[in-house]
């Protein structure tokens, strides 16, 4: 380093020389081994004190990722900084303490480098590593929706949550990083969960939120060596359990891309009907902790012991509408509860004739 770019230094160095110069002092060195030791320590301090930032420090292959320099002694607005990329010079010029590079394909890497230059002296550089990683945080609640639903099964109070993570670590070399290679670190509302975390521990178990709650559940992975690292996050709130009623043809079964709306016109004169109650604490919609107290116009209808989730509405002999309410409630989870009612129009009395369910009524 030149006379010129050290003077300069240590002019903006100096309350680090005063305070370099009071601990040597106290360890009792004469002032010619103190002067030796002071230019060694600030050689030592300015060679260090360049520091690379990426934002974000994971990136996913081909996202763009902004790179930073900053030092605590250097004035790099005022000195060139050349950056390159794998040995490719990137962009270069006075205060360039910024650039934008994007991520490599999964399995590559890029190393940037950073040069920092005074009066055509290299003053110090610095390296940094792009080394693309994907994370996928796969959540649902082991609460019940009927077969073949599209969506996620979601939680509500007594439900439990199910989660696994899944990243995505390949090597330099073309082969992925497996699951027992990589430590996992979970955490519910900024905790960790106990005895959930550890290597190759991608998969966990928990209670849903509470009524009305939302949980924010965090997972840290990185490989044993600390090359790759990611992290993901999900919030996810407690819903109340929805009961949603369907017409079950005789020939076709439960019609389940056709719910009832509140206000229903039915074509046949005789009609079964189906209570399907998404989210709640059960293994099927007749599990036997579930209980359905059913109401025709006012009046309380018997459950049909082999499936309490079904009624039949026979509209042979009256005015034609049926007030349908339900009240759905947990035999051992009092926080699983709810109700719907739905006004059914019927077809003039004696008009009984099959139609075909994949029309839309008139």
């Amino acid at each position: 380093m030149c006379t010129h770019a050290m003077n300069t230094l240590r002019i903006r160095a100096s309350k680090l020389v005063i305070s370099l110069l009071l601990l040597l002092a106290t360890l009792g060195l004469s002032p010619t081994d103190a002067s030796a030791q002071l230019g060694t320590a600030l050689d030592l301090v300015i060679g260090a004190d360049l520091t690379l930032d990426l934002t974000p420090p994971q990136a996913a292959p081909g996202e763009s990722v902004h790179i930073s320099a900053r030092s605590l002694l250097l004035d790099l607005t005022a000195m060139n900084i050349k950056w390159s990329a794998d040995g490719t010079v990137t962009r270069e010029g006075v205060g360039m303490t910024e650039i934008d590079l994007v991520a490599p394909a999964q399995g590559k890497e890029t190393v940037i480098r950073a040069s920092v230059f005074e009066g055509g002296v290299l003053v110090v550089s610095q390296t940094a590593h792009i080394r693309p990683v994907e994370l996928d945080l796969l959540w649902e609640a082991d609460s019940y929706v009927p077969p073949y639903f599209n969506g996620r099964a979601l939680p509500s109070a007594g439900t439990r949550l199910k989660l696994e993570a899944s990243p995505h670590f390949t090597r330099t070399n073309g082969t992925p990083l497996p699951t027992s290679e990589i430590s996992f670190t979970w955490r519910r509302n900024g905790y960790v969960i106990a005895g959930a975390s550890g290597r190759g521990r991608a998969r966990v178990i928990i209670p849903a939120p509470a009524l009305f709650g939302t949980d924010t559940i965090a997972v840290e992975t990185q490989s044993a060596d600390g090359t790759y690292r990611a992290s993901a996050s999900v919030r996810i709130p407690s819903v109340e359990p929805r009961l949603v009623l369907y017409e079950k043809h005789p020939l076709f079964g439960t019609m389940h891309y056709r719910a009832l709306s509140r206000e229903s016109e039915i074509s046949d004169v005789e009609v079964r009907l189906v209570a399907t109650p998404y989210y709640a604490e059960a293994t099927s919609a007749n599990d036997g902790v579930l209980d359905y107290q059913w109401r025709v116009n006012g009046t309380r209808i018997p459950n049909d012991p082999e499936a309490p989730s079904e009624i039949t509405i026979d509209a042979r002999g009256s005015n034609g509408v049926a007030l349908i309410e339900l009240l759905l409630t947990h035999l051992t989870n009092i926080f699983t509860e709810s109700s719907g009612s739905w006004r059914l129009t019927f077809p003039a009395a004696g008009a009984n004739t099959l139609n075909n369910p994949f029309t839309n009524p008139q």
